[in-house]
């Protein structure tokens, strides 16, 4: 984990405990003093996914809602679990479209 990382993670577990107390990118990366990495703060983003891939963090974050928070409790993991497993699907399906839509236009 390098310092940026630890400084997120310590960040969150004094600040974010739970959903209610989420904190966004931008705040994150305010208090912190990060770079951004672009308009949505990508180099934030990619520090978390970071954090929850190689190093046991149980950070959570939903779509359409600003933030990122330590979870909590199994209801607040079930519903980051459900919200990217149903991103997933979505994806999935839409890439099954866009692989009909091709075949109709270039078969029909």
């Amino acid at each position: 984990m390098n310092d940026e990382q630890s400084a997120i993670l310590n960040y969150l577990r004094e600040n974010a405990l739970g959903y209610e107390n989420r904190k966004t990118s931008t705040q994150i990366r305010e208090e912190l003093n990060l770079e951004s990495g672009g308009v949505t703060n990508e180099h934030i983003r990619e520090l978390v996914r970071d954090l929850i891939f190689s190093h046991d963090a149980c950070i959570g974050s939903l779509m359409w809602k600003d933030g990122y928070w330590i979870i909590q409790t199994e209801d607040e993991l079930n519903r980051v679990c459900e919200s990217l497993e149903n991103r997933a699907d979505s994806i999935k399906n839409r890439a099954a479209t866009l692989r009909n839509n091709w075949n109709n236009h270039n078969n029909g």
